[in-house]
C-alpha cells in the first residue's frame, strides 16, 4: 500500500513538472513572438523615417539648387548691369563746374528760388553725341543724400573726344523744406555724383 502511495506521488509530481515545463514554453514562444513583432515594428519605423528624410534630402536638394539657380541668374543680370552702366559712365563725363542760387527778392530776372549749373561734358567717344539722359545725385559734406535731379541733354553736340560747356537751371519750390536745403547747400561742400542712363549719337546709333 505504501510503495502504491510513493508511486502515485511521484507520478502526480512528475505530471506537475511537465505541466509546468509546457507553461514556461508556452510563456517563452509568446515572449519572442511579441520581441519579434516589436523588431518588425521598430523595422517598419526605420524605414519609413528613412524614407522621409530621403524624400526631405532630396526636396531640399531641389530648393537649394533652384535658390542658387536664381542667386546665379540675379548675378549675372547684376553684373551685366553694372558692366553697362561702367560703359555708359566712361563714354561720357559730366563735371560740375558751379552752382549759383539766385533769389528773386535781391535778382529782378528770376520769379523764384532758383540754382544755375555751370556744367560740362566730355565726350569719350569716337562719335559725336546728340543728346543724353542722366540721373544726378547731390550730397552734403556728410556724405548724405540732399537732392536728386533728372538730366536731359538735347542741345549742341558734343563733338567726339571732345567737350562742351553748357548751363542750366532748375526752379525750387520754397515751401519745400527738401528743395531750400539744397537752395542753401554751398557748391563748396556738394558733392555731385551722376549715372549716364543712355547716350545717342549724331549717327543715330545709342548705348
Amino acid at each position: 500500500m505504501e510503495k502504491s502511495n510513493i508511486k502515485l506521488l511521484l507520478l502526480l509530481s512528475l505530471f506537475y513538472v511537465l505541466i509546468l515545463s509546457a507553461c514556461n514554453q508556452k510563456e517563452e514562444s509568446v515572449d519572442k513572438s511579441g520581441e519579434n513583432e516589436q523588431v518588425k515594428v521598430e523595422t517598419l519605423n526605420q524605414e519609413e523615417k528613412e524614407k522621409v528624410d530621403t524624400s526631405n534630402q532630396e526636396e531640399k536638394g531641389e530648393t537649394s539648387n533652384q535658390d542658387d539657380f536664381v542667386e546665379s541668374v540675379e548675378k549675372i543680370s547684376n553684373n551685366e548691369e553694372i558692366a553697362e552702366d561702367n560703359h555708359l559712365n566712361t563714354s561720357l563725363t559730366l563735371v560740375l563746374e558751379d552752382v549759383i542760387p539766385r533769389d528773386p527778392s535781391i535778382d529782378n530776372n528770376v520769379y523764384g528760388y532758383e540754382l544755375n549749373f555751370i556744367l560740362k561734358y566730355i565726350n569719350h567717344t569716337d562719335k559725336d553725341i546728340k543728346g543724353f539722359l542722366a540721373e544726378t545725385y547731390f550730397y552734403d559734406m556728410f556724405g548724405e543724400l540732399v537732392y536728386t535731379l533728372d538730366f536731359k541733354y538735347e542741345w549742341d553736340v558734343i563733338p567726339a573726344n571732345g567737350s562742351t560747356n553748357f548751363n542750366t537751371a532748375v526752379d525750387l519750390n520754397q515751401s519745400k523744406d527738401a528743395d531750400m536745403r539744397f537752395y542753401n547747400l554751398p557748391f563748396e561742400n556738394m558733392t555731385f555724383k551722376y549715372k549716364i542712363k543712355s547716350i545717342i549719337f549724331t549717327d543715330g546709333t545709342s548705348i
